[in-house]
């Protein structure tokens, strides 16, 4: 069943002019299942205001504009109202957002019945260059208060199908928490056999033919990785590997990182003398990483030596190799194909 979240909608407009249009657009959002939110209780001029005004713009899932004939509260630093400052603020965030702006003409009838109050007297100019930024993008036009009630229903319908807009959602509703505590009893428990398996491991008594992790794994990371004859494809995933565990350039702890992905999928791995990884595993085998199984003229199959497995797996804890991971795909073709 999909998650009933509701959105919360950030209701910016001037206020004297636009009682009953408010009261309309609030109405809407709350018929249509969603929280009105807005800054009616904040008075003009307070100096906090624009700081509490974009705190309320992030925590809100949805823009909404209303644009009378007014200009609004002019903020006395920018020289801009306040519903100028929200709007561009919700445009600099890329706050998913929607405009509605009055009809001419029924901004005329709306000057008759009410006089000079829902006119912009002050900043005429002002307005003019607001409304010009508003109507670049695409926008709705009201004329009576059922136009903005139509508007909001029909935007928040699409709204409410966006997979990025969280919104807010029941409790009961909110997650899985069976799934989730699964998950993370079944990460608490490899990570527990891990630990288990290197519990004996301490740098001065586990040595890798004759080295100490530290130790191998210094001279593992200075010895720069030959790998200019491979495949462009190839390089690319050995510098990308580095860059995952954070170092500037690929060494021979990246060349075995990868390969010991090889072994997983191919036990043992069979390289050519042809091809550059040969040299590479020669390399490995010097340092007692890696054994040879069989040796043939034209190729030789390799298996992961007992010291390279524990230094591979003392290694996983010590990087977080999960970003390395989703780096490689086909090793087959990463390696065996160049």
């Amino acid at each position: 069943m999909a998650q009933k979240k509701k959105l919360q909608v950030f209701v910016s407009s001037t206020y004297t002019d636009l009682h009953e249009e408010r009261q309309a657009a609030v109405e809407a959002i709350l018929t249509a299942g969603h929280i009105p939110a807005g800054m009616e209780l904040f008075a003009a001029g307070d100096e906090s205001q624009m700081s509490v005004i974009k705190r309320w713009i992030d925590e809100s899932d949805v823009y909404l504009l209303i644009l009378g004939g007014r200009y609004g509260s002019v903020e006395p630093t920018s020289g801009k109202s306040y519903i100028h400052l929200e709007y561009e603020y919700a445009v600099e965030q890329n706050k998913p957002f929607f405009a509605i702006v009055i009809e001419e003409d029924h901004l005329e009838a709306k000057l008759k019945r009410d006089g000079s109050l829902v006119i912009e007297r002050d900043n005429p100019q002002k307005l003019k260059e607001f409304k010009a930024q508003v109507l670049s993008k695409l926008v709705k036009f009201w004329r009576d208060p059922r136009d903005i009630k139509l508007a909001i229903m029909e935007t928040m319908a699409d709204f409410s199908r966006r997979e990025d807009l969280v919104g807010w959602i029941p409790g009961s509703e909110a997650v899985n928490t069976g799934a989730v505590a699964e998950e993370m009893a079944r990460l608490a428990k490899e990570n527990a056999e891990l630990r288990q398996q290197i519990s004996t491991m301490t740098p001065d008594s586990t040595t890798y033919n004759g080295l100490n992790f530290e130790q191998m794994y210094k001279i593992l990371i200075e010895e720069e990785a030959n790998i200019g004859e491979f495949a462009e494809e190839t390089i690319q995933v050995f510098k990308d590997v580095a860059e995952v565990f954070g170092d500037s350039k690929p060494g021979l702890i990246h060349l075995l990182w990868l390969t010991s992905r090889l072994f997983r999928v191919t036990n043992p791995v069979k390289v050519g003398v042809n091809y550059p990884l040969y040299r590479t595993m020669l390399r490995l085998e010097e340092f007692g990483l890696v054994v040879t199984e069989r040796d043939f003229q034209a190729y030789r199959d390799w298996l992961l030596a007992e010291s390279g497995r524990q230094f591979l797996l003392r290694l996983k804890l010590e990087r977080d190799t999960k970003k390395a991971e989703e780096i490689v795909k086909d090793l087959g073709k990463v390696f065996l194909g160049t």
